[in-house]
């Protein structure tokens, strides 16, 4: 528990209806579903707190590959019910149509105008808060009785489910602030901070006549999330205090203060926070000296440098591609392997997974430390078919590494079958195995460790700033082994291995594992704040309260399924890869695998903001606080505020999975000619560093204090950073424990 920090306020004065809210008419376009006979063309203009928006309806609703539940008939038809009946301002009549809404809702979505969908569970509570004086009045006369029995009865250890029942049934009552400010409470002494910071701002948002002090509210939110570890996120706030309140007395820890003086003090107790994860803050890197690297690793001889989206001219050994890796598709053609290699660092030590063989390395000297298998023995029957290389992933934090494999010794089994599996990163010895507690679950797509403080890592690390720190918890996307077209979230505790709760997100349009030669959708995910997002890359963004594991809202967005069975023999797959959410600038952004568009939204709202077109193969490589980066078959920088393209750079192809890494002020990608480094202010390419794995396809960097490491389609290179190698030295050179021969080699120079 935590040590109060904020003097409970007294019981004031309950809500009392006052000045007049936005017109009626935006009432319902927040959950608005348009008659069918509408036109096409029809505009509607609706609220988001308190902002409007305009918006299209109809033939431009973009076509998604991923289903999400949506309510019922019969609670649509009573939403357009309750519509009419405010309009006439038959209240009674209203007020039974919510209650047909709570009586028949399901775990759906009702759809506004502008394609964000609203849970079941808060469209009570929207249709409420967003009614006319009037109708806030009729509600309290027929409704304040049944909040004051409640609130009667919320003492002792029924309080908080009370109190919660009086926020979600009756907020807009004459109890309603008051049950949620005191629910806030009690969840801030339990050291639930996120939960009483929520509670607090339905106040602040839903109950804009209630007679609570708007500043005592806002500093229990600040300190809140001072507590919780976003400090860095109290901008808005200080200046609402500042330019409306700044002046009103607050009761903080049993003494009184200025608002804006409370405020103040919190920013500037706390020098160290951590900064927003959009602002690009790694120092600019000295790209080494030498082309000679520190160590090196090989899983191919070579590597073809033709497109690896197109045919490669020859026999199964064009480009002398070394066994196990896939070297033709399912009709038999060559192909260059443009397979992602999952590869993350600890700081000390780099791991693989290559299709379930897992190893670790010594980062400084590449020295083998342990491995699960040995790579040439993998088999793949000459053919991509099952092989599903996207769906493999490894994370480095503290003293484990996680990752999502399978067994090496099934590759060819249909359905697979993914795990994920926990290890000591020092010996490799499998601590967790899901395969074994929760054999009912195939995981997919790159878990996210977290802890109290927020993300701890959710991909293999540019960087290493969240080396070190210990996880709480790890989210992670997966399908049941009976429903593998059904997408659920699972939450399990990192300390414990027990899975905690899951929830269903939605179903693909296409059945994954009927997905043999496109590339499979696998989820993104992001920590921002209080809320975690979920980029499916099927044509859905979700997002969730990380505390109670529920959908807050979610978006469709523009995307065509992937090619499911054989396509034609004449099909080449699109080179696509996955990255994001984004948070930048205050807005969310997101692009989907197959998506021709960027989206953005501003998550307060949510509201959509951003919808432009896009190359299909771009990625999100990051932002700073003025542009947005994009990678993919080019490098491009977006104004966050104009939205207008700045510059654009076309480098030589590399893989789908290459995702540059940007520095202060500059963007470093890794190519089949090397790695560029380009400015950020003008995209001009400064410099361009070959290095050793000259026959590469590009891939990945992975930036350390002390080397520079790039993952390829062929090797894994480490180089000295800021010039600290003097060069090579061949009679140093060292093999790998048993792993050194003719395809897979470690090369170590001193």
């Amino acid at each position: 528990m935590l040590p109060s920090a904020i003097q409970l306020s007294p019981i004031q004065r309950p809500c009392r209806h006052g000045r007049w809210l936005c017109a009626w008419l935006t009432l319902l376009a927040i959950v608005h579903v348009v008659d069918a006979h509408r036109s096409s063309a029809q505009r509607f203009v609706f609220a988001v707190d308190g902002r409007n928006v305009q918006t299209t309806n109809g033939n431009d609703k973009p076509v998604s590959a991923f289903s999400l539940p949506t309510q019922s008939t019969a609670v649509k038809e009573s939403i357009e019910d309750f519509q009419r009946f405010v309009e006439n301002e038959a209240w009674e009549n209203a007020f039974q149509s919510l209650e047909t809404i709570n009586s028949k809702a399901t775990e759906g979505f009702v759809e506004r105008p502008d394609g964000v969908l609203v849970p079941s569970r808060l469209l009570v509570r929207t249709l409420l808060t967003s009614m006319p004086t009037a109708g806030k009045s009729a509600y309290r006369v027929f409704y304040d009785a049944q909040a004051a029995a409640l609130w009667e009865k919320a003492s002792g250890a029924a309080e908080v489910d009370m109190l919660t029942q009086i926020v979600e049934k009756h907020l807009i009552s004459s109890w309603g602030d008051r049950a949620a400010d005191r629910l806030g409470d009690l969840y801030f002494e339990r050291g639930d901070l996120h939960r009483a910071q929520a509670a607090w701002q339905t106040v602040l948002n839903s109950c804009p006549e209630s007679e609570l002090s708007k500043a005592q509210l806002l500093i229990k939110v600040a300190t809140a999330m001072t507590l919780a570890g976003h400090a860095h996120e109290l901008g808005e706030i200080q200046r609402s205090i500042q330019s409306r309140y700044a002046g009103d007395t607050v009761t903080v820890a049993g003494r009184s203060a200025k608002a804006g003086d409370e405020i103040a003090r919190l920013l500037a107790e706390q020098p160290t926070a951590a900064a927003p994860v959009e602002v690009a803050t790694l120092d600019d890197l000295e790209l080494p000296a030498s082309d000679e690297p520190l160590w090196q690793f090989r899983y191919q001889t070579s590597a073809a440098t033709n497109n690896p989206g197109n045919n490669i001219p020859g026999n199964n050994n064009a480009g002398n591609l070394a066994q196990p890796f896939p070297l033709i598709n399912v009709y038999g053609q060559p192909r260059a392997n443009d397979f992602r290699i999952p590869v993350a660092i600890d700081g000390q030590r780099v791991f693989l997974n290559t299709f379930g063989v897992e190893m670790a390395f010594e980062l400084a000297t590449g020295k083998m430390l342990w491995r699960t298998g040995r790579i040439q023995d993998l088999n793949f029957q000459q053919s991509r078919q099952g092989a599903l290389p996207e769906r493999y992933a490894v994370l480095a934090s503290g003293n484990r590494v996680w990752s999502v494999t399978r067994d090496p010794g099934q590759l060819s089994q249909q359905p697979p079958m993914f795990t994920l599996v926990a290890r000591e990163a020092a010996t490799g010895k499998e601590l967790f195995n899901s395969r074994r507690t929760m054999s009912t679950w195939s995981i997919a797509g790159m878990p996210l460790l977290a802890s109290s403080q927020g993300s701890v890592a959710s991909d293999g690390g540019a960087t290493l700033a969240a080396a070190g720190q210990a996880a709480d918890v790890i989210y992670v996307g997966a399908s049941r082994t009976n429903k593998s077209a059904e997408l659920s979230l699972l939450e399990i505790d990192a300390q414990s291995y027990k899975l905690k709760r899951d929830i269903t997100l939605g179903t693909h349009a296409v059945d994954p594992n009927q997905v043999y030669f496109d590339r499979t959708s696998e989820p993104t995910l992001a920590l921002e704040g209080n809320r975690l997002y979920v980029d499916t890359h099927a044509g859905a963004l979700v997002a969730l309260r990380p505390e109670t594991l529920s959908i807050d809202w979610a978006i469709t967005y523009e995307s065509p399924p992937p090619q499911s069975g054989y396509p034609s023999s004449m099909y080449q797959p699109a080179q696509l890869g996955t990255t994001g959410p984004l948070a930048a600038g205050g807005l969310l952004f997101a692009k989907g695998m197959r998506s021709p568009r960027l989206i953005a939204l501003d998550p307060a709202g949510p509201r959509p903001t951003w919808r432009r077109p896009i190359g299909l193969p771009a990625l999100l490589a990051g932002a700073d606080d003025k542009h947005l980066y994009t990678g993919g078959e080019e490098l491009a920088a977006y104004d966050l505020q104009t939205q207008e393209l700045v510059w654009s750079t076309r480098l030589p192809s590399s893989t789908s999975w290459s995702v540059p890494v940007l520095t202060k002020s500059r963007i470093y990608q890794f190519t089949s000619r090397g790695i560029f480094e380009v400015d950020k202010r003008t995209g001009e390419v400064l410099r361009l560093f070959r290095g050793a794995d000259l026959d590469a396809l590009g891939g990945s960097l992975l930036v350390t204090p002390t080397a520079l490491v790039t993952v390829s389609n062929a090797a894994i290179t480490a180089y000295p950073m800021n010039g600290s190698h003097s060069g090579g030295d061949a009679s140093a050179s060292a093999p790998a424990a048993e792993e050194s021969n003719t395809s897979n080699e470690t090369r170590s120079k001193s």
